[in-house]
């Protein structure tokens, strides 16, 4: 059975490659698909093929697939309003033109009409369903790996975490999305499934605020901003618009209640329990050092 992967060279990309080869998935068996197999040049090595792939070029991409029986489509990195849609379409209708038995999207807890980010989300699974194509959804939650963009940072200079209301998230690691992918990569089956990829317990602001307190041995609370403050604060740091209305947007949903949604679907799909945030942060501390010393 062969696997194709695309956005491989991208984090969640590389993971789901160490995750096939660790579950022992033979590494001629694996098409790895980006826009610059360049960035692969060590997994081929491994062996994996590397082939160029562009959600731009559906005719190319459809060629790249040749052969692919069961494919990963990890969405485009492109945050642009209006860009994500189209590409994932023209992903999904390579994948018919190339005979792609059967399509795995790793899709975002609270897809739904609104915020871009979340309408693509929810315009892709759409497009899946209509294709015909035998499928497999992977909702995640949002990654704790999210924190290091800045909270951390933050929360452990200010004694801060900041957020627009003490609703509960069930954020998760982005190596057990990975390798909850990599399981429904690597085994038949699954048709017409909507998963989650969750952590094991959802969390307020305060409990996330705690966390990074706990871990880190500083002092930090959790505090309410309106939505505005939030945005400008995004704003502040120079993000672009779109960028920001992509962040915000998240948090916006999570304020709502959208991503309080907690399974055990990675340990069902992995048979390992998906890690805590505090088990995260204390993997991960280091970061933090590096961090210091990079300013």
């Amino acid at each position: 059975m062969t696997i194709g992967v695309t956005g491989a060279s991208g984090q969640l990309g590389g993971l789901v490659l160490e995750s096939l080869l660790a579950k022992g998935v033979p590494a001629k068996d694996i098409v790895a698909l980006t826009r610059d197999p360049a960035k692969l040049s060590a997994y081929a090595a491994k062996g994996i093929t590397v082939r160029a792939g562009d959600f731009d070029k559906p005719a190319d991409l459809a060629a790249s697939l040749a052969g692919v029986e069961r494919l990963l489509i990890i969405p485009a990195n492109d945050l642009r309003p209006g860009i994500r849609t189209p590409q994932h379409k023209n992903a999904i209708n390579a994948a018919k033109a190339a005979d792609v038995k059967h399509v795995i999207y790793i899709s975002t807890m609270g897809a739904h009409r609104g915020q871009d980010l979340f309408t693509a989300h929810l315009e892709t699974e759409q497009a899946i369903y209509a294709s015909g194509l035998a499928w497999t959804i992977l909702r995640m939650g949002m990654y704790y790996d999210n924190l290091w963009m800045g909270s951390i940072a933050y929360a452990l200079s200010a004694g801060v975490y900041a957020a627009t209301a003490p609703t509960q998230a069930a954020n998760v690691a982005r190596s057990d999305v990975a390798a909850a992918a990599a399981a429904l990569l690597a085994a038949k089956g699954h048709d017409s499934f909507l998963y989650h990829a969750t952590g094991p317990a959802s969390q307020t602001p305060a409990e996330i605020a705690a966390t990074i307190a706990e871990v880190f041995g500083k002092k930090v609370d959790a505090v309410n901003v309106t939505q505005d403050q939030f945005n400008g604060a995004l704003k502040g740091a120079g993000l672009p618009d779109f960028v920001v209305d992509a962040i915000g947007g998240i948090e916006a949903a999570r304020a709502k209640g959208l991503l309080d949604v907690v399974t055990h679907d990675v340990e069902r799909l992995t048979g390992k329990k998906a890690i805590s945030l505090a088990q995260y942060l204390a993997s991960t501390k280091h970061l933090a050092d590096a961090k210091m010393a990079a300013h």
